[in-house]
């Protein structure tokens, strides 16, 4: 059994279209010595646009013009396809669904059959390994990790950073690649017929499927909060905080009986609620609180748009009834 890491740099990607130039791979044996490694140069048969947005987008490593003296990618068709399909062989990309996209999209762009093949993909594997699922582990970050000395978008060097980071992870948990696979739950990716569906892990889609819940969840207590807010309609017992307007951390709105007994106590002395931070002059949030919600707060109270900020603990200690 032979791994096969590849990497595909394009020379333009916009909607269904990428041209690729540079397909690299890294062919190694089930003890990861390199049997071969090489880049081969594509004519994309168009312009190079990198640029990312008004960024200065992604430069690589080559010669730009050098590319037309090469076929395009039909020429190369054949052995791509060799490299990529067979039962001897497992493929390995990194983030390796965008480049199992690129190869589908020029098939349809030069009308060629379909690739038919299984992938894993290191980033996933990796991610499932140290359960961080709340950000993308790139390439270049796992290769500082690990201290792996590659050029950086030179296909070929890609990909056997691609196979280092692979080995790293086996020594690490002292077993075989498909072990590795097998030891966290890897399903592979696969494409065929034009389709194509990501490689995952039976702990990233749990996570996945538990921040789903949670994120339902808090959407819940907030629309329950929400049509509190707007449907208590109360006579305040003193004009004490007339004029007042106060909002919360998402935090205590989601604590829907506190929250509820908080506007009460505000409507009672005169006060209003904005569900809208724009609309408040008074912020009350939990000690120690950094969501996106209470930096917003903080900003407005140096801008002099919020008068203050309390914390719960202080707001309850001064202003809500005592329990007997």
């Amino acid at each position: 059994m032979n791994y096969v890491f590849f990497d595909i740099e394009c020379a333009c990607v916009y909607k269904n279209v990428a041209k690729i130039c540079v397909f690299g791979y890294c062919v190694a044996d089930e003890n990861f010595n390199i049997l071969e490694k090489e880049d081969i140069l594509i004519n994309p048969n168009g312009k190079f646009h990198l640029t990312d947005h008004g960024g200065d987008g992604i430069v690589l490593p080559y010669d730009y013009g050098e590319f037309k003296k090469y076929p395009d990618f039909k020429k190369f068709y054949p052995r791509i396809k060799q490299l990529l399909e067979g039962e001897d062989k497992l493929v390995f990309g990194h983030a390796a669904i965008n480049d199992v996209k690129y190869l589908n999209l020029e098939t349809r762009r030069y009308k060629l059959p379909a690739f038919r093949f299984r992938f894993a993909d290191t980033q996933v594997i990796y991610m499932a390994m140290t359960e961080t699922f709340d950000r993308q582990a790139g390439l270049e970050s796992l290769t500082q990790i690990f201290e792996i000395d590659y050029t950086p978008h030179r296909a070929a060097d890609d990909a056997y950073a691609t196979m280092c980071i692979a080995r790293e992870m086996c020594e690490k948990e002292h077993c075989t690649l498909p072990e590795l696979l097998e030891k966290f739950n890897i399903r592979f990716g696969k494409t065929e017929n034009y389709q194509y569906g990501n490689c995952t892990s039976a702990r990233r889609t749990a996570y996945l499927r538990e921040k789903s819940r949670i994120k339902r969840e808090r959407g819940e207590k907030r629309a329950r909060f929400n049509d509190f807010v707007y449907g208590y309609r109360v006579r305040p017992q003193s004009n004490e905080w007339k004029g007042k307007r106060f909002s919360f951390s998402r935090s205590i709105e989601e604590e829907l009986s506190l929250a509820k007994s908080l506007v009460k106590e505000i409507v009672r002395r005169g006060g209003k609620y904005s569900l809208k931070l724009s609309g408040c002059n008074a912020f009350v949030e939990e000690e120690g609180d950094d969501s996106v919600r209470s930096s917003a707060a903080h900003k407005l109270l140096e801008e002099g748009k919020i008068g203050e900020i309390i914390t719960l603990s202080e707001f309850c200690r001064q202003y809500m009834p005592k329990e007997e």
